[in-house]
């Protein structure tokens, strides 16, 4: 009962401080414009601690890239994502990706103020690859339309699904969003 009891003061505290939030909607070129890195790789391992302050449980994911299309974080990186269980306790907040060891991703990932990595726009800036049971090619488990939202140049078409095609889109993004900063 004791760390139902802790658990529940730390939420209702992390609760009583957190800002309203509203999850926009990113379309593929907002998701490369707000990322730091948009990188190809696959977890390697994973472990789960607190936050400086103990007051936050995360999880952290171990990535080995193994292609990047804006940026690079090295051949080795971290994702620091909100939630996991430690110490008896649990925490977990909606729209948090979370991975498997082993498992292949496209990522969106931004960086924070104090140098931790984390996912993009939560579950948006996820794309698990999985090969296709009945030929083996790998594919994306979702598409994401392309263009932005923003502006005017969303497009109605979604992102193929299929990875060959999928990088082929995130980089013509990268490539976007080098541009228009490149023009400011």
């Amino acid at each position: 009962m004791k760390p139902m009891a802790i658990l529940l003061f730390v939420c209702s505290v992390w609760a009583a401080t957190a800002e309203a939030t509203t999850l926009t909607r990113l379309d593929l070129d907002d998701l490369t414009a707000e990322s730091s890195a948009v990188v190809y790789g696959k977890i390697v391992a994973s472990r789960v601690e607190w936050n400086r302050n103990r007051t936050l449980i995360y999880t952290v994911y171990t990535v080995l890239a193994q292609e990047y299309w804006k940026s690079a974080l090295g051949p080795v990186f971290e994702l620091h994502e909100p939630g996991g269980e430690l110490d008896g306790l649990g925490m977990s907040i909606a729209g948090v990706p979370t991975f498997t060891v082993g498992q292949e991703a496209v990522l969106f990932v931004w960086t924070d103020k104090h140098g931790l990595h984390q996912v993009t726009g939560f579950e948006q800036g996820s794309f698990p690859v999985r090969a296709d049971p009945q030929t083996g090619t790998k594919v994306i488990d979702r598409a994401v339309r392309l263009g932005s939202v923003r502006t005017a140049n969303a497009a109605a078409a979604p992102s193929s699904r299929f990875l060959a095609q999928f990088f082929r889109q995130v980089r013509s993004s990268a490539e976007l969003a080098r541009q228009r900063k490149a023009a400011q």
